[in-house]
């Protein structure tokens, strides 16, 4: 066989494989998103992002998720887990005082570099036992 061929060959056995790669939402890095959206009010962040996949209630604050959104990049993350893609977490901080009505969520705001958090996807689908 010529070399062309064989070439061609082994291009049609990668390019399956590559497309089966998953990939995140964003082309934005976790940590380029988490300093884009501090201090930003929620209609902002939604725009920026689009809207989460959940919304929760977590004690009068909000808690927006992103699933597979983006990924770890930058020597402060470990090796192993470089390059990873990431659910993305914003916590969003309720202006209002506890009990009374909520306020629209132009006045809800990520207020710090903590309020921007990211899970791991879990990789075990089966169910444990």
């Amino acid at each position: 066989m010529s070399k062309k061929i064989l070439q061609l060959l082994l291009l049609g056995l990668l390019l399956p494989l590559l497309a089966c790669r998953p990939s995140p939402r964003s082309k934005r890095s976790y940590d380029q998103i988490r300093d884009l959206v501090i201090g930003k009010s929620g209609a902002e962040v939604e725009r920026l992002l689009g809207q989460p996949d959940v919304r929760e209630t977590v004690l009068d604050d909000q808690r927006w998720i992103w699933w597979n959104y983006t990924f770890l990049d930058g020597d402060q993350y470990a090796p192993e887990i470089r390059g990873q893609i990431v659910h993305l977490e914003i916590i969003l901080k309720n202006p209002a005082l506890s009990g009374s009505t909520a306020p629209p969520i132009t006045l809800w705001r990520a207020t710090g570099p903590l309020s921007v958090g990211y899970s791991k996807p879990s990789m075990n689908l089966e169910a444990e036992p």
